[in-house]
């Protein structure tokens, strides 16, 4: 109706759940590549098991990389702070909005947006640090400098689909698992 077609070259067939089925039948038509997860899509890793620390690296490399591209000695504390705020924060919210982050993960990019903002490339030391992060992580309002507590905000986040579970809203995912965990119920 709309004219638009299916890309096959950039398309992939994840079979679930079909150990000891031959699938080559069924596939022989389709010109998608196949595949198995654990896989990334819309940037985020998905698996049919838990997902491990490592399969968050790909982020925290992702943020590693827009560090090594800025020269963060040449740019004001204001600049990296709007940086860390506007950029690295944002990249990690898609992330905790649809998945449960192991706390290490969000240690390690608390620890680079720490590093980044109070030392620009440099190495880190106590010295360098103007204010505590837990302060600097509250609201402009609470004394802090707005930038966001990646756990308190995760947590808000996966609250927010038990409130849409509550609230009876209809969409896509809402059927599926919750990122919740029980402490969160």
């Amino acid at each position: 109706m709309t004219g638009l077609k299916t890309n096959f070259q950039k398309s992939t067939v994840i079979p679930i759940c079909c150990q000891g089925i031959d699938l080559s039948p069924v596939l022989i038509g389709l010109a998608a590549k196949r595949a198995s997860f654990p896989i990334r899509y819309l940037g985020l890793p998905l698996s049919t098991t838990r997902l491990k620390s490592v399969d968050f690296q790909p982020v925290v490399d992702k943020m590693t990389g827009k560090l090594n591209a800025w020269n963060g000695r040449n740019v004001s504390m204001a600049g990296r702070l709007t940086l860390v705020k506007s950029v690295l924060t944002s990249q990690v919210i898609h992330l905790l909005s649809a998945l449960r982050v192991p706390k290490e993960i969000l240690k390690l990019i608390d620890n680079k947006r720490k590093q980044f903002l109070w030392a620009g490339n440099d190495v880190l030391t106590g010295g360098k640090c103007k204010v505590n992060w837990l302060r600097a992580a509250r609201s402009k309002k609470g004394g802090g400098l707005g930038i966001l507590h990646l756990g308190k905000f995760s947590r808000a986040l996966r609250l927010r689909w038990l409130w849409k579970q509550c609230k009876k809203e209809i969409g896509q995912w809402l059927d599926s698992e919750t990122p919740c965990t029980s402490t969160d119920k």
